[in-house]
């Protein structure tokens, strides 16, 4: 019997490890093209922003998502010539500014949101996503929070912050014990002072599973049980055999 054969056996016998979860979001990374015609606008001394212009419609914006007020959001395509935000998303060439406005000197606060669903066995989700603000203005927070059906928190994170300085991402991640059932993912974004304060993308909402048996089924013990007799048949067969001849120089 081969060794590949014998390979083979042993590595059906090793289970599988897990599948990459799925994003339970649609357009987590706001790169879904919105039905706005892409702006540049010119600002000096920080060269332009490319961007899509103000007020739309939420679903022109972020499709799949639902903005609080879309007349403070944004949604930027990369390359950003603008000194005080990053110049390019933390994934694909699209991100979210939560908190865009004309105006100086003033807190704003405002939330994108989508529902999600977790399917049986689940016991929670994972949540990561990428954060930047504009530069100077380390205050701005974001926050995630669970909705059930009736729009009631029942779970929020802490209040994620950036101290990275301008330009940068930094990645935030959270984790909640929740059962089967429809809810609702807000992320709630508060400026400090200024405009285009938070900003957001690559966020993933990923089911936590509870953990499996550590008996096998008796499907598995059968399949186990087939692959050690044919291991067991190789090595056998392969055995040199003690009844030969002599050879002819012992004669």
């Amino acid at each position: 019997m081969s060794f590949k054969y014998l390979a083979a056996v042993a590595a059906a016998l090793i289970p599988a490890g897990p599948a990459l979860a799925a994003n339970l979001l649609v357009n987590g990374g706001f790169e879904d093209t919105p039905t706005l015609p892409l702006l540049y606008q010119p600002l000096a001394p920080g060269g332009h922003i490319q961007h899509y212009p103000d007020p739309a419609e939420t679903s022109q914006y972020v499709p799949s998502w639902t903005l609080g007020d879309p007349s403070v959001a944004d949604l930027y395509r990369a390359p950003v010539a603008y000194t005080l935000v990053p110049a390019s998303a933390a994934e694909g060439s699209q991100f979210l500014s939560l908190n865009w406005s004309p105006l100086g000197g003033v807190i704003l606060t405002n939330s994108v949101s989508q529902g999600f669903v977790l399917g049986a066995g689940a016991t929670g989700i994972d949540l990561s996503l990428f954060m930047a603000v504009e530069a100077g203005f380390d205050g701005s927070t974001l926050q995630a929070q669970i909705l059930d059906a009736a729009d009631t928190v029942i779970a929020q994170s802490d209040l994620f912050t950036h101290l990275d300085g301008a330009r940068t991402w930094s990645q935030k991640t959270w984790s909640a014990a929740l059962a089967p059932g429809a809810y609702t993912l807000r992320l709630n974004g508060t400026g400090n002072g200024n405009a285009w304060d938070v900003l957001v993308d690559d966020v993933r909402l990923e089911q936590v599973q509870g953990l499996a048996s550590s008996v096998p089924e008796p499907s598995t013990w059968a399949f186990m049980m087939f692959g050690f007799l044919g291991v067991g048949v190789a090595l056998r067969r392969s055995k040199p055999s003690t009844d030969r001849a002599p050879s002819a120089a012992l004669r």
